[in-house]
């Protein structure tokens, strides 16, 4: 679960950098639909077991994920990678109560410190933006309740079949519903250059490939708000990638809430 979610979060700094060539339906349609193809190629024997559960699970997910992706990349737009990832994966403190609202289980003392350390670095982070509240702000907002709403999704999804095809026809559905938006409202195109292809293909192979497909198959033994309190590990990756590729400075400020954010997802599993 750990290196899908760091796999996940390379995708808002390459995604943003797209959108300087690319539409964001676009970028998602062609992003998502190769992916499909990919996986469907490498895993066709496995296709052949798709159940009418499988199929019917895996649209809902894609088409749940593909909200969470249109309000993250309308975001981008207006907001730094590392202020989106991070409210974007506050999402964590909100699976909790969907498990309490659906299935009525409380979450146990372990979790609920872990969740308040992680909750605590994220707010040391958000303060070490210093971001004004924005039009991104507000479609993150959305994005992060999308989110928590997929991963209770995924949580009880992969426990009804096998995860991995639940992951695949996910996939196909994010790009066939990001295809028709981009056809309706955008001027769709090919990628015409080699950067545009390699940003492309990084976010193809790693983002979606990896850390989309494999998702289900890491919850399979995950109750949903323990997996929820991994998506706080992606802000603190952004930090990492921003640093890397943007050469955004690390500052103590990120340090210091980078490691609450971690404390709280390693202090339950002690």
């Amino acid at each position: 679960m750990a290196l899908v979610i760091i796999a996940r979060s390379t995708s808002f700094v390459v995604s943003k950098m797209s959108m300087a060539a690319m539409e964001p339906f676009n970028i998602l349609a062609i992003r998502f639909i190769l992916a499909f193809i990919i996986l469907a190629i490498l895993f066709y024997k496995k296709m052949k077991a798709c159940t009418g559960r499988v199929v019917r699970n895996g649209v809902y997910l894609g088409i749940t994920y593909t909200i969470v992706m249109g309000f993250e990349m309308a975001a981008l737009q207006y907001t730094e990678t590392s202020l989106a990832s991070l409210i974007e994966n506050s999402a964590f403190m909100l699976v909790p109560v969907l498990t309490l609202l659906f299935h009525h289980i409380w979450p146990g003392r372990k979790v609920l410190i872990g969740m308040l350390l992680s909750f605590g670095g994220l707010l040391v982070l958000m303060l070490g933006q210093g971001a004004a509240f924005n039009i991104g702000c507000i479609y993150l907002i959305g994005a992060m309740c999308f989110y928590a709403f997929a991963i209770f999704q995924t949580s009880v999804y992969a426990k009804e079949g096998e995860p991995l095809l639940v992951g695949i026809v996910q996939l196909g559905t994010m790009g066939a519903v990001s295809l028709v938006a981009s056809l309706g409202f955008e001027s769709f195109r090919i990628p015409a250059s080699s950067s545009e292809w390699g940003m492309l293909l990084w976010l193809i192979i790693v983002s979606s490939v990896f850390g989309f497909t494999f998702q289900p198959v890491a919850q399979r033994n995950l109750a949903p708000d323990r997996a929820g309190m991994f998506t706080a590990l992606n802000p603190v990756a952004a930090i990492l990638w921003g640093y890397l590729v943007l050469a955004e400075p690390v500052t103590s400020v990120k340090i210091a809430g980078a490691v609450l954010v971690l404390s709280g997802i390693l202090y339950p599993m002690h």
